[in-house]
């Protein structure tokens, strides 16, 4: 029975130094932080049917998430199509940092968040 304790012990020891590491080299590879003053917005040019949208925007909920970045998601709409149309529209309802104009007023809108 001492045995296996010794290694479940190993083991959890083992992972929480996996986990710190990982943590660690996390932060590193992070190559802009949002701070005081610097807001990252990230625009999303989408055309046509809006193919890989939901994930790209997933991704980025996920750097949000974790703190990783900040600030608005736009999308500018390039032409997309009914169908790309509703998935942005799903994706406003379900994430509350998310905007669509169209690709001619992107410019303005960056200049309304500065």
């Amino acid at each position: 029975m001492g045995i296996f304790l010794q290694i479940a012990i190993t083991l959890a020891l083992a992972a929480v130094v996996l986990g710190v590491f990982w943590s660690m080299f996390g932060r590193l590879r992070i190559p802009v932080r949002s701070t005081r003053g610097l807001t990252v917005h990230t625009v999303l040019s989408v055309c046509g049917k809006a193919e890989g949208l939901e994930q790209a925007i997933e991704g980025l909920i996920w750097l949000q998430q974790n703190s990783t970045i900040d600030g608005q998601i736009l999308i500018a709409d390039c032409g997309m199509d009914d169908e790309g149309h509703t998935l942005v529209q799903l994706a406003i309802k379900k994430h509350n940092k998310i905007t669509i104009c169209k690709a001619e007023d992107v410019g303005q809108w960056i200049v309304e968040k500065a």
